[in-house]
């Protein structure tokens, strides 16, 4: 009954805002215009603005979504990843394979907030099952194509210091982790409960996103995030590999 009530909400809300910007096109198109670009949850803009993870456990999904807004690389793919067919139906570009959703589809998707992550939603759900969960590392592979390659402990070390350097060289990075150590002061589920986008890396410091609310930044000492995590994957576009690192 929840989420039919949510799916319904989110049907009025497109409808009303729809009725309410042609009404304005008709009075002063240029002002119903620029209206629309304030408006992320009903358009296709090719960015991700703010969305919420859910009712449902595909945090792995969410957090990959929101990763393709950290790094230049991501950026890119996610401006060709949806293609807008016109007939009531979204066409997903996936490095992996295409998938094509309807708007029913779109509109059953979990996530609240932007247009452009929902449809992405229901296209993963529709080529992974992502609502009975998955990890970000698999999203990363089917929205890249890339093959993944994976490291142990040994090499920690050096999986921060290439993230860390991507970042300082303006790439910045689509990179994602849960924990093993809990921080609630920090928002940080623990025994690999919640996945996390990583926004950025340093040799300081770790800036993360949760994707229950991806507006909020978290932020924690390098020495911490090692000591804490179970698992960490990036992005390596220029060697074309998915990097998946286990404790």
């Amino acid at each position: 009954m929840k989420d039919n009530m949510r799916r319904m909400k989110k049907r009025i809300g497109a409808l009303c805002l729809a009725l309410g910007l042609a009404a304005s096109t008709m009075f002063s198109p240029a002002t119903a215009f620029a209206a629309t670009a304030y408006y992320p949850e009903t358009q296709l803009d090719g960015k991700l603005s703010t969305f919420h993870q859910g009712s449902i456990g595909d945090c792995g999904a969410v957090s990959a979504i929101q990763a393709l807004d950290n790094s230049r690389y991501g950026r890119k793919i996610f401006r060709k990843m949806i293609s807008d067919n016109y007939n009531g139906t979204y066409t997903l570009n996936f490095g992996g394979g295409r998938v094509t959703v309807t708007e029913d589809d779109v509109y059953n998707a979990y996530i609240e907030g932007d247009l452009d992550a929902r449809v992405i939603e229901a296209g993963l759900q529709k080529a992974m099952n992502v609502y009975n969960g998955c990890f970000a590392c698999d999203v990363f592979t089917r929205m890249t194509g890339f093959r993944q390659r994976t490291y142990w402990s040994s090499n920690k070390t050096v999986i921060m210091n290439a993230m860390a350097a991507k970042c300082q060289n303006g790439e910045g990075i689509t990179a994602a982790c849960d924990f093993n150590i809990a921080d609630p002061g920090k928002g940080i589920i623990g025994d690999g409960g919640h996945s996390y986008s990583i926004r950025s890396v340093n040799n300081d410091t770790v800036v993360l996103i949760n994707p229950w609310d991806t507006s909020i930044l978290i932020s924690m000492p390098r020495s911490q995030f090692e000591r804490s995590i179970r698992y960490m994957t990036y992005v390596d576009d220029a060697a074309k590999n998915v990097v998946v690192y286990w404790e």
